[in-house]
């Protein structure tokens, strides 16, 4: 009783209704009329319904909530990595983004300079540069 209930629970937690619904066509093997919401509250089940879960073992309640979870991650990755890039380009515009690569490629071919120098004195360098820019930020 309680495994059934938690089984619901995760279900309805992580699966959407139309998933519920194609989930309990396939395992009953024949199709179910769709229930208009008016009719019925979402996520009751009438009496003359079977139980999607109560057909279902352990193993496959938990192989449909991964590939749910997966799915969602992978949408949630995806939607990210759309945003991130249209905020890109949307900041940057052509004369900025030319300034960055050229500032880019500066430090790089530039950054060998400080990299040979021994630790100590990358230390004293370091120290030199907050100094200055702590400096800079103070008259500001």
């Amino acid at each position: 009783m309680i495994k059934k209930f938690m089984f619901k629970a995760l279900l309805s937690v992580f699966m959407d209704k139309k998933a519920r619904t194609t989930l309990n066509k396939t395992r009953t093997g024949k199709k179910q009329p769709e229930a208009s919401p008016e009719t019925k509250p979402a996520g009751a089940l009438s009496q003359s319904e079977p139980d999607p879960l109560s057909e279902m073992d352990y193993d496959e309640i938990t192989a449909l909530i991964r590939d749910s979870l997966d799915a969602a991650e992978q949408e949630v990755t995806n939607n990210k990595k759309k945003a991130l890039d249209q905020e890109s380009r949307s900041t940057a515009n052509p004369s900025r983004q030319d300034l960055i690569n050229k500032a880019l490629a500066i430090h790089k071919s530039q950054s060998h300079i400080v990299d040979d120098l021994p630790k100590d004195q990358r230390q004293k360098l370091k120290l030199i540069a907050i100094q200055a820019f702590s400096e800079q930020l103070k008259n500001s």
